[in-house]
């Protein structure tokens, strides 16, 4: 995704690009680090020494790359926003689905998106941390999700005809958000934990496809 395409709201800070290249490896490597923290779900507790310390790096280029640890923060949050968002254009692009049946649509929408919330269970508690204590980043995760629905009804709806619920427009925008709720509640909790991810492919499809009554 150019930056041009990339949608303001996913837009969550403002870091000067470092100029020298040892400076942009020392970025990399940090935020790298604070991935495995966050991967890890011990992001929160980590210090500003213990980063560094995991990124190879020290302190004081801790301070003069990033300046805090909740730019940090806000860097993962915003790089997980951008390829969530990449991923759902690459997925919706409609001339893919065009001739295929929407029940394709719909597991390979559920497989991909079982994908990106793998392992994400540290940046769901970081974004859910942040959204309860600051209401303009609450108002960007539901800016997320309503694009993401509003890409993925897209599609629904270049299908309509295979869609037999009764009210589907309704249906097919309630069903986006079912997944996601369910995709978060299991990535922080691990309620689905005694199912497979292949499972959860498929119990997800078989929902999604019973819900919205999808055949042809």
């Amino acid at each position: 995704m150019t930056n041009s395409a990339i949608p303001d709201f996913t837009r969550l800070t403002t870091l000067p690009e470092p100029t020298q290249l040892r400076s942009q490896k020392a970025l990399q490597r940090l935020l790298d680090a604070g991935e495995q923290l966050l991967a890890a779900n011990a992001f929160e507790e980590a210090s500003v020494t213990q980063i560094a310390g995991l990124a190879s790096s020290s302190v004081g280029t801790f301070y003069r790359v990033l300046g805090d640890k909740d730019t940090l923060s806000l860097l993962l949050l915003q790089r997980f926003f951008q390829t969530t968002v990449s991923l759902i254009e690459q997925l919706t692009e409609p001339e893919q689905w065009a001739a295929k049946p929407l029940a394709d649509f719909v597991h390979t929408l559920t497989a991909r998106l079982v994908e990106v919330y793998q392992g994400r269970r540290g940046v769901l508690r970081a974004l859910i941390l942040r959204a309860s204590r600051d209401s303009g980043f609450r108002d960007k995760v539901h800016q997320l999700n309503e694009y993401i629905a509003e890409r993925i009804v897209a599609v629904l709806q270049q299908h309509q005809g295979e869609v037999h619920h009764p009210q589907p427009h309704k249906a097919m925008q309630a069903a986006v958000h079912i997944v996601l709720g369910a995709l978060n509640q299991h990535t922080i909790t691990g309620n689905l934990g005694h199912l497979s991810n292949s499972e959860v492919v498929e119990e997800l499809s078989r929902i999604l496809l019973a819900y919205l009554d999808i055949h042809k």
